[in-house]
């Protein structure tokens, strides 16, 4: 079914609860329970939206969200929460962060144990969907301003009753942000992907009103009622129907359109390995020709976040070439004992090496050397002291 009609579909089910307030249901006093105050909290796992080499824990903790649900009937509702996500680092990711993510959701309920007739064989679990919009922001340890985006939600809720007012819920639910303008660790711009956000969570519900002994949730209607309902629920069939009819006449054109998707698939994995085998050429002479070296401090053999993106291209460039191995040599400029410079630079290649192998990288794969003071130029300017501390990269 195309998108299309399930919109059509949607408003249907709509219109058939309110179809079903206008006959009288609304206008009697309701004997169950409608509204609900919900708590949960779990596990949250960003997605598909990261620097390069960054990466959050799988699942990572915490999220919280705690709602206000009104049910019209006991098949349709709606529900407002306030939600929380919390992202930390994954213990191999090139650098620290800690993200907190803050918003206000608005989404509508269906019953959905109750449109599947759980109470013939179950009056203790029950299932709900929900989906809606909201809004929020993004609050980064490493940038000064908050980063407000619109959301999407949408979930599932399974139920386990406990008692005649409490219900435990299980939950899985997926957020996308849109106008996200960084990545969810802070460190760069957002390039255009669409951040996805996945929950899982575990809570309670009690519900509110006179009634202790039923609500809206577990609620099964009389006869008479769902006489009603059963023709709402034909009518539906027939529009299903309908629907089913206009989805197989435009069936021979997708099967037409499934083919060509196949064959520009065929053409643009051609293409990509041509590019990959172009972009390999060229990296290999940028390597040779010392575009990768990576530069230190005085007295130094740490490095920054300039630094660590060409570690992690140079790992992206042995990952894509198994049968490389990397030459790492260190040197250090002519100031200081000569036997503390030799030290020193045998640090700095030895530092290149295991940022690499904590990247997956074989130490095998690896050479570091330490070749002592840099005496190839001349001159004592500062700048050239600058270029002296090094660790050159070869490919052997």
């Amino acid at each position: 079914m195309n998108p299309k009609s399930y919109l059509i579909v949607l408003c249907i089910f709509i219109f058939s609860g309110t179809y079903a307030q206008e006959n009288g249901l609304r206008n009697s006093s309701p004997n169950f329970n409608q509204w609900y105050i919900e708590g949960n909290v779990g596990f949250t796992r960003p997605y598909n939206h990261f620097t390069q080499g960054y990466y959050t824990a799988t699942p990572d903790f915490f999220v919280g969200e705690l709602s206000l649900r009104y049910m019209i009937n006991e098949l349709f509702g709606m529900k407002a929460g306030l939600m929380y996500d919390r992202f930390t680092e994954h213990h191999n990711s090139l650098g620290t962060f800690a993200t907190n993510q803050y918003g206000l959701g608005i989404q509508g309920v269906i019953n959905l144990g109750r449109l599947m007739k759980f109470e013939e064989w179950t009056n203790t679990f029950n299932l709900l969907a929900h989906g809606g919009l909201g809004f929020g922001f993004l609050n980064y340890q490493n940038v000064a301003s908050n980063d407000w985006v619109a959301k999407s939600i949408s979930g599932l809720t399974l139920q386990a009753r406990v008692s005649p007012r409490v219900t435990l819920s299980g939950n899985f639910a997926g957020l996308n942000n849109f106008g996200q303008r960084f990545v969810f660790d802070g460190e760069s711009m957002n390039h255009g992907n669409l951040p996805v956000v996945f929950r899982g969570t575990f809570g309670i519900s009690v519900s509110l009103g006179r009634n202790s002994d039923l609500h809206a949730d577990y609620y099964v209607r009389s006869r008479h009622e769902v006489a009603m309902y059963d023709k709402l629920d034909s009518r539906l069939s027939e529009v299903e129907s309908s629907l089913k009819t206009i989805d197989n006449e435009h069936g021979e054109l997708n099967k037409r359109m499934d083919d060509l998707d196949s064959r520009v698939d065929g053409l643009e994995d051609e293409v990509s390995a041509l590019q990959v085998i172009d972009a390999n050429v060229m990296i290999t002479h940028l390597i040779n020709d010392g575009y990768f070296n990576i530069y230190f401090d005085f007295d130094s053999n740490s490095f920054g976040k300039i630094e660590a993106s060409t570690i992690n291209a140079l790992r992206t460039y042995m990952n894509n070439n198994p049968g490389v191995t990397l030459e790492l040599a260190g040197y250090a400029d002519e100031r200081g004992p000569a036997g503390y410079n030799q030290q020193l630079s045998q640090r700095r290649a030895d530092a290149i090496a295991e940022a690499l192998v904590n990247l997956g990288i074989d130490q095998s794969r690896l050479v570091a050397t330490g070749r002592g003071e840099d005496l190839s130029i001349d001159s004592t300017a500062r700048e050239v002291y600058q270029q002296s501390r090094r660790v050159t990269i070869s490919i052997r």
